[in-house]
């Protein structure tokens, strides 16, 4: 899985389209790679505690590796930002978010390709 670099990380930031889920938001951008580039964005306004802000990232990571197979072969740059609710939550809690953000980039993907 290979990460987003802090440019690619702003401009994704300001240009990239959103998708909404039960505990993450989703910013994607096409890129011209044909493999996924990730960021996970989780401040400290998020929890106080590494701990918690690093288990997060640990369970999306595996959730992705998990569920994400679809992904794997989307040439898209993807950052996660996690919402205050997933703390606690196991990785099996996340498929239907992977899902769902596997789903919308491919409709992305299909209106690109007309």
């Amino acid at each position: 899985m290979e990460t987003l670099k802090s440019p690619y990380i702003r401009s994704l930031l300001k240009e990239g389209r959103l998708i909404k889920t039960d505990y993450m938001i989703a910013l994607f951008r096409k890129n011209n790679l044909g493999r996924p580039r990730f960021a996970f964005i989780i401040s400290r306004k998020f929890s106080k505690k590494a701990v918690d802000r690093n288990r997060t990232k640990r369970i999306i990571k595996e959730a992705l590796r998990l569920y994400g197979e679809t992904l794997k072969n989307m040439g898209y740059d993807i950052a996660l930002i996690p919402k205050k609710n997933i703390l606690g939550k196991k990785t099996q809690d996340l498929y239907r978010d992977i899902k769902l953000i596997e789903k919308k980039l491919e409709e992305d993907a299909e209106k690109i390709a007309d």
